[in-house]
Order: structure tokens, then C-alpha cells, then sequence
């Protein structure tokens, strides 16, 4: 008679070296990582729209403004030019070089307001692509630009362009505080730069 079989009794024990396995369940942690990289990336998407709807309604309009701006002096400038030629080929008929004279006043007026409108649109640029420092670089020899406009604009409009110098103060003091004061200003500069420039020029 075969002896009994004593493995069928004794309990299965584990084989040594394999490790007990635990069931694996996600820690506090873990689930509180998992939901901040979803919120994060949330923020950006809407981050990323705000910024293209930025571009879009603020800097887009401004850096064509810009272009155009910058065409339009570069017309003044060759206009400006050529009249100066005809002025001195002219020298000698008083008639008609009084009036190339005129012309030529009007159109060197017409530059001077250019030049201090193209510095307050590169300014508006630069609020608009929140680069303060950007915009008070543009602006940094607008005041002189401004005296040059009043001394092409003449002694009647010598407190219309005081105004105009008073507002460029007001809107590089806004530019070291308060930008949104600083955005307002220079809409109000530029309006009055373009309200001279339909009196003055027809323009």
C-alpha cells in the first residue's frame, strides 16, 4: 500500500524571491497631478486665444496704420523734394517761385505732422503688443518733432501745438504708471494730429 500523499494537506506557501502582489490604487497625489496638468493646459488654450484675439482686434489694425503712415511720408518726402528743385530752378520768376514757396511750406508742414503722427502710431503699436518700453522708445524725440511742427504751423498755431506737447507728457507719464491712461492720451494726440492735418491740408 502506497503512503499517503502529505503535499495534499500542507497549505500552499509562496516560493521565495516572488514578492506579494497588491492590488494598485492611485494615491492622493497622483490624482491631484492629474487634474492640475488638465486645468494647465486649459489656462493655456484660453491663454492662447486671447492672445490671437488680441492680434487680431488691436495689433493687426495697428501695424497696417503703421504701413500706411509710413507710406504716406515717404510721398510727403519726394513731394517735399521735388518741389524744392523746382524752387531753385525757378529762382529767377519771382511770380511763380512765390508761389512753389507756398507749396513747399505746406508740404514740409504736412512732413513735420507725419513724422510726430508715425511716432504716436508706433507708440499705440506698442501698448497694443503690451511692450511699454517699446512705446516710449518711439516716442522719445516726439517732443522735438512737435517744435518743429509749430515753427512749420507758424505763430497762429502756437497753443494748438502747446496742447499737443502738454499730451505727450501726460502719455509718457502713463507709460511709467498707468498704461491704459497712456493708450487714452495718445488716441487723443493722434485725433488731434489728424483734426490738424484735415485743417491745415486738406487732408
Amino acid at each position: 500500500m502506497a503512503p499517503p500523499d502529505k503535499t495534499k494537506d500542507e497549505p500552499m506557501l509562496d516560493k521565495p524571491g516572488e514578492p506579494e502582489t497588491a492590488p494598485k490604487t492611485e494615491s492622493r497625489l497622483g490624482r491631484f497631478l492629474r487634474l492640475a496638468l488638465r486645468w494647465l493646459a486649459a489656462v493655456v488654450v484660453i491663454f492662447g486665444l486671447g492672445v490671437a484675439a488680441t492680434w487680431v482686434s488691436q495689433v493687426r489694425p495697428r501695424i497696417a496704420q503703421q504701413a500706411a503712415l509710413e507710406q504716406g511720408l515717404a510721398a510727403v518726402e519726394v513731394q517735399r523734394d521735388q518741389l524744392q528743385a523746382q524752387v531753385e530752378e525757378l529762382s529767377g520768376v519771382r511770380s511763380e517761385n512765390e508761389m512753389l514757396q507756398v507749396e513747399l511750406q505746406q508740404a514740409e508742414g504736412r512732413l513735420a505732422l507725419l513724422r510726430v503722427l508715425v511716432d504716436v502710431t508706433s507708440a499705440q503699436l506698442g501698448i497694443a503688443q503690451e511692450d511699454p518700453i517699446a512705446a516710449k522708445a518711439a516716442l522719445e524725440n516726439t517732443s522735438v518733432a512737435l517744435d518743429e511742427l509749430g515753427v512749420k504751423l507758424g505763430p497762429s498755431e502756437a497753443s494748438t501745438v502747446a496742447g499737443l506737447q502738454e499730451r505727450l507728457g501726460l502719455v509718457l507719464q502713463g507709460l511709467e504708471a498707468d498704461t491704459f491712461a497712456a493708450e487714452r492720451d495718445l488716441e487723443i494726440l493722434a485725433n488731434s494730429l489728424l483734426e490738424i492735418e484735415r485743417d491745415q491740408f486738406g487732408g
